[in-house]
């Protein structure tokens, strides 16, 4: 008998659903749970403060939580269990190479590089660990740049020409880490005389610690795709994949944050589910969540995550597409979230341990 851990963050909650479309809410842990002991697996559930580290936990399969606070400090903290656990000979579902990625851009990109398909690389990264280093990159305009860790759009910025570049990539990187409002100050006073100093006396800038470049987020700067109205959001769960397409925001180029959804037509799912496909051949795990663009030519990956996954294609959707025999095959009904979560890991554990 299989054992599984669920770990949750202090809240007790577990990934993420949606309660009515617009407001997040967390998974059913209950119902995973219910699910997992229904089909042969002996289930543990606790948060990530509760598990006792000092035991040896091979072979035993977790699944866990991830967080997108503000300045990742908890993700970090959660990445370096799920290291230890995976080093240790545990499960992690998913390993912590695809956690990395997740509200990390640049290690995504990384991933990508590495991909077999060229077809899934029609985006171009260039990787900075400060939008001081992006100051020497000469790009061809238009470029998008975006902040390394970020969601909804949010950190993503279009130069159309140099001077743009030179003002968004600052503004994208540019952050602040204090301890308050009297730490902000105090850093600005002593970065300020600093400066003063080696200003006068630039000569001994070598010898003492004079450090004013700014704190900056790293920064990815990518090729800009033209003739995108929106996005294709594509949610694979084992071997169900469902769609939904997203229109961009008003005078934007983004679609990510707009909440404005639409149903894919029916003529255009086979193209955009044989795109989808090929990142399924790349990526060693059952639970991908991908946006797609078309720009009526060419498909593009845009980006691509394995945990802390948007639900609304799953949770709105009434049919979804299998593909079977060379060909797909569209299977009316609608999906509970947590039923798929668990049914696609059992499925991937049975196949691959």
């Amino acid at each position: 008998m299989k054992r599984v851990i669920i770990l949750t963050d202090e809240d007790s909650e577990f990934l993420v659903s949606r309660a009515d479309f617009k407001n997040f809410t967390t998974m059913d842990v209950e119902r995973i749970r219910n699910w997992f002991l229904n089909h042969n697996y002996t289930v543990e559930v606790c948060k990530f403060r509760e598990l006792d580290l000092r035991l040896n936990y091979m072979n035993v399969i977790f699944l866990y939580q991830t967080s997108e606070l503000p300045g990742s400090f908890y993700k970090r903290y959660i990445e370096d269990i799920v290291l230890f656990l995976e080093n240790q000979g545990a499960i992690l579902l998913p390993a912590y190479t695809y956690l990395k990625a997740h509200e990390d851009k640049v290690f995504m990109e990384l991933l990508r590089m590495n991909f077999t398909d060229s077809s899934l690389k029609t985006i171009k990264s260039t990787c900075y660990g400060s939008w001081m280093e992006a100051k020497n990159y000469n790009p061809e305009f238009p470029v998008v740049i975006k902040q390394s860790a970020g969601s909804g759009g949010e950190g993503v910025f279009l130069a159309r020409n140099e001077r743009e570049y030179k003002r968004k990539i600052r503004k994208a990187g540019k952050i602040l880490i204090a301890s308050g409002l009297t730490g902000v100050f105090v850093n600005y006073v002593k970065n300020f005389t600093k400066k003063v100093i080696k200003f006068i006396q630039p000569e001994k800038s070598r010898y003492f610690t004079y450090n004013t470049t700014p704190v900056s987020s790293p920064l990815v700067i990518q090729n800009f795709i033209p003739g995108l109205s929106g996005d294709y959001k594509v949610l694979v769960f084992g071997k169900k994949f469902y769609c939904m397409y997203r229109k961009n925001r008003d005078n934007d180029f983004r679609a990510s944050g707009s909440g404005r959804f639409h149903a894919v037509p029916e003529e255009e799912h086979e193209g955009i589910l044989n795109f989808a496909r090929k990142l399924t051949l790349e990526i060693d795990f059952p639970i991908l969540g991908m946006d797609i663009g078309f720009d009526g030519k060419t498909y593009h990956l845009i980006e691509f995550q394995m945990i802390h996954l948007g639900p609304s294609a799953l949770q709105r959707s009434k049919f979804w597409h299998e593909y079977h025999d060379g060909k797909w095959v569209r299977y009316e009904g609608t999906s509970i979230l947590e039923d798929e979560f668990a049914r696609s890991i059992d499925e991937y554990v049975r196949s691959r341990h």
